[in-house]
């Protein structure tokens, strides 16, 4: 006998439509009685659009989701707003005048300025990012935008724990260049895997570096980057939420790369992004700026100055995207960086270079293009960069204009020279991370 299915037609507030077998069922909007009238029917799944869903995964927790009662963002959005509030001016303003709205979070009018907090409030790329997802879960309801929206989810959190990789990655450099320290066998294997991997890291094998580096750092007292970090250690276990939030994602994504996903995986998607942006909320206290070009000034009888130009990265709260900014100044700073800071003084940051690249700076080119590093080339070992923006892969190679004979005068008159320097020394600092990390012998010293 064929299984039957109920088809669902039609959904509003209060109630649900479904056609068995050319019948036409009309139920009140609960679960308890949908579940009542499959029992009664014989019925064990339910049609929604073009996805089948068997009773058995449906809950109250996804219910509203699957029947168009609840929309894509809503519980995202509600989830981050709530957590945000202890850290954010602008999100404990907007909780305190919705908190005698119910259902804030399903009014569009009232929802879309949570949306714009969230977007502006959370650091750099991550704002962009999550800016996107909300956009996609606005779209007309289709394939293409379930799809879309999975994989923004999955891209998002990979990010950010690509960021925290990359912050605890500089500072650990930064470390061994004063003081070194032998790395544990374990860690050492999942440091190098990272440097020298020729596919893009799973969101687990992510975890499972932020976990040792996280060992490292407070078994040897070395001071963290970002200070939040130090209260994350429950976390930094195999059990802990943030775990299964990357198992869970890891699970979505082998459904999604099998194109064996439903509406649920867009609900469990968006469940496990807000969990995991819970406990990385503190990124809504830092932001992210990548130094453009340094002036100097310096006129008779004055003290010199600096003309920083950088561009301010993510979305700020009017709506301005990577703003570009100048700043007059007698500190220097940095060249050619993306840095990660708290607050608004990006002079005291974390200097992500190489890790996290603006390619248009180094190419003096308008804009921010920013990349993360993501895997070697599998054939010449070249350097493998994400652009965060559409997941395309920019290569970086040594060109050979670093030798101990470079003549800098030359190289600095031409702006195309200029150029190929700049992407040579993103190579060079990426290959002396990893030997100062690891703690290599270069044999050409000895």
């Amino acid at each position: 006998m064929k299984n039957k299915t109920a088809l669902l037609t039609a959904t509003n507030d209060d109630s649900l439509t479904f056609s068995i077998d050319g019948e036409v069922q009309e139920i009140r909007h609960q679960l308890s009685e949908l579940k009542d009238l499959l029992a009664n029917k014989e019925i064990q799944s339910v049609q929604y659009a073009e996805k089948i869903y068997n009773i058995e995964h449906i809950d109250e927790a996804n219910f509203g989701f699957i029947t168009g009662k609840k929309a894509f963002n809503e519980a995202l959005t509600k989830a981050l707003l709530e957590v945000m509030q202890t850290q954010c001016l602008p999100a404990q303003k907007f909780m305190e005048r919705v908190q005698t709205i119910p259902n804030w979070e399903s009014q569009l009018r009232i929802s879309n300025k949570a949306k714009e907090i969230i977007a502006y409030s959370f650091v750099g790329v991550l704002g962009i990012q999550l800016s996107k997802l909300m956009a996609i879960g606005k779209e007309d309801f289709s394939e293409s935008k379930q799809t879309k929206y999975i994989s923004k989810c999955l891209d998002i959190a990979a990010y950010a724990l690509a960021l925290l990789n990359f912050a605890l990655l500089s500072a650990l450099w930064d470390h061994q260049q004063k003081s070194s320290l032998e790395l544990d066998e374990v860690s050492l294997g999942l440091i190098e895997k990272r440097f020298e991997h020729t596919f893009e890291h799973s969101l687990e094998e992510r975890f499972k570096l932020l976990c040792a580096l996280y060992q490292l750092f407070s078994q040897h007292n070395i001071s963290w980057p970002l200070e939040e970090l130090s209260g994350l250690a429950d976390q930094m276990r195999s059990d802990s939420e943030l775990a299964q939030n990357c198992r869970t994602f890891s699970e979505i994504n082998d459904r999604l790369d099998k194109a064996q996903y439903t509406l649920l995986d867009c609900y469990e998607a968006e469940q496990q992004l807000a969990q995991l942006l819970a406990h990385l909320v503190f990124l809504v206290k830092y932001q992210m700026a990548s130094i453009k070009q340094i002036g100097y000034r310096q006129v008779r009888n004055e003290a010199p100055h600096y003309l920083h130009r950088y561009a301010a990265l993510g979305i700020d709260s009017k709506a301005n995207v990577d703003a570009e900014k100048v700043h007059y100044t007698p500190d220097t700073i940095f060249t050619d960086a993306v840095l990660l800071f708290k607050g608004e003084d990006y002079q005291h940051s974390i200097n992500l270079f190489p890790f996290v690249i603006d390619y248009n700076a180094l190419t003096f080119e308008h804009g921010a293009k920013i990349c993360f590093f993501n895997a070697r080339h599998l054939e010449d070992q070249s350097l493998e960069y994400l652009f965060l923006e559409d997941r395309s892969i920019i290569h970086l190679e040594a060109s050979g204009s670093l030798h101990d004979a470079t003549n800098y005068n030359e190289l600095m008159i031409d702006d195309e020279k200029r150029k190929i320097l700049n992407l040579d020394v993103a190579v060079a600092a990426f290959a002396e991370a990893k030997s100062t990390i690891v703690q290599e012998i270069n044999f050409d010293d000895l």
